[in-house]
């Protein structure tokens, strides 16, 4: 069972033509959604190279059916006019000049050219590390906004139907084998038992034939669910439907003498310490939007810059004082520092733990957009930019977020943070202040902005459920 999992899970090393080919830990197709839209080019690549693999099939198998057309044709004719000398000759001409080509139409070496592409995008895809990555993003997901399995099967998250492309049994079985491999068994139970529905279900059985798991596999991680839940009768019944199927299956037969002692003699079950309570705590909570005579929406102008040209504020809190500008930047400027960040988009080794984003470190000095970026923040909020010419902008993947404190004291050698939103995020990554009951949604064009006196200001985002969210930072000193 472990081993299959493993075997499912693990990368390998790719070999062509007895070559092992070289490939990166990560390409980094989880942590963002810019890295994804390159895997879905050489996806559109993949499939057109398919395509065009049947195409040249299609054509051998059409030159195959003509050869056999001809020659039942000929050797009906030829039992039709016995000792005919027309067709005599006809036959030996048929033999002695057809015969070697119908030799060479099946010594024909077919798509040299599109299986020479599959194994250069074989080193394109993504890796162990990637397919862990997206694993653990949506086990983060599923957990932190407590989504129904049988909805996420159907493209429904958080009670909205995004029309997205059903799961397949392949999604259900992974899913079940990575919550029953995290001794979560009773969502691996559900995902199990929703593989298992749709494998009976399915309209073509014979198209499940090339999977490298069978009906007997299900039958058996199924089994295995039910025995972390302690449901011992119900995994004895599979145990027996498995060997009604697979008589001789040794583990199976090892199973039903274990399961009828654990059914007399049921351990004590240890419940499993569940993963990102604090998350789901703080992102599931509903924050009631602030009415106060204090907390106000006006145009500002406590800055020259400001007396000049006012911008609109909303007041979200006093003390510590939190507030958003809206429209702070506008879409071309937005598109400009996007396109400057995708060249340098990377992975942060050091919040790699806490971080499903790519971030790229820009300097004023290196491209005016962040000069520019850098002169409005500091006409905006009052605060010197000093030596601190450091902008950095993110993007993020699936469940995306960007903690680099979490839940404790952000870094205490800063005064402020401004959060430059650059994009909409259709569902989740709303940013919550817990102490303050604040709880900030993403909006195109706005700055986000938070005094921290001492790193006293806890703050934390909640994970990305739909969009490609941007995002820029801003430390200010």
């Amino acid at each position: 069972m472990l081993l299959f999992f493993v075997v499912l899970i693990a990368g390998f090393g790719l070999q062509v033509k007895g070559q092992v080919l070289s490939t990166p830990i990560s390409y980094d197709f989880a942590i963002s959604l810019e890295s994804q839209l390159t895997l879905l080019k050489w996806k559109e690549t993949h499939v057109r190279n398919l395509f065009n693999y049947r195409e040249s099939l299609d054509k051998h198998l059409k030159e195959i059916k003509l050869a056999i057309n001809y020659s039942e044709n000929l050797l009906k004719s030829a039992s039709q006019f016995q000792h005919n000398a027309l067709s005599e000759f006809k036959v030996l001409r048929h033999i002695h000049k057809d015969w070697p080509k119908y030799l060479k139409l099946l010594k024909k070496e077919l798509g040299t050219k599109e299986i020479s592409l599959s194994q250069e995008l074989l080193i394109k895809q993504p890796t162990s590390e990637d397919f862990e990555e997206s694993l653990g993003a949506i086990y983060r997901l599923q957990t932190v906004y407590n989504l129904d399995s049988s909805d996420m099967v159907e493209g429904i998250l958080d009670g909205n139907n995004f029309n997205a492309k059903k799961w397949s049994i392949d999604e259900c079985l992974i899913l079940g084998l990575m919550y029953q491999n995290f001794k979560h068994y009773d969502q691996a139970d559900y995902w199990l038992q929703l593989a298992l529905y749709h494998y009976e279900k399915h309209p073509n059985p014979d198209d499940l034939k090339i999977k490298l798991w069978s009906y007997p596999n299900l039958l058996e991680f199924l089994m295995e669910a039910k025995k972390g839940l302690g449901l011992y009768l119900e995994a004895k019944q599979l145990a027996t439907k498995l060997l009604s199927i697979v008589p001789r299956q040794s583990y199976m037969l090892k199973q039903l003498p274990k399961l009828d002692y654990l059914q007399a003699n049921p351990p004590n079950l240890k419940e499993r310490k569940k993963d990102f309570q604090i998350q789901k705590t703080i992102c599931s909570k509903h924050y009631p939007k602030q009415i106060s005579r204090k907390l106000i929406c006006r145009y500002t102008n406590w800055t020259p810059f400001l007396i000049l040209a006012p911008l609109k504020i909303e007041l979200l809190s006093i003390n510590p004082t939190v507030f958003i500008i809206p429209d702070f930047v506008t879409q071309k400027d937005i598109e400009i520092l996007k396109a400057v960040s995708r060249p340098k988009l990377q992975r942060n080794q050091h919040l790699s733990w806490n971080c499903s984003c790519k971030i790229s470190t820009l300097y004023s000095s290196s491209h005016n957009i962040v000069h520019k970026m850098n002169r409005r923040i500091n006409d905006v909020t009052g605060f010197k930019m000093n030596k601190n010419q450091m902008l950095e902008v993110i993007n993020y993947g699936i469940a995306g977020n960007y903690n680099p404190d979490d839940t404790t004291k952000s870094r205490s050698n800063h005064l402020a943070n401004a959060l430059i939103y650059l994009s909409n995020a259709e569902k989740g990554g709303e940013i919550v202040f817990p102490s303050l009951e604040v709880k900030v949604k993403p909006k195109k064009g706005t700055m986000l902005v938070w005094v921290n006196p001492e790193g006293s200001v806890l703050y934390h985002q909640c994970p990305l459920l739909k969009g490609n969210m941007w995002l820029a930072n801003k430390m200010l000193k």
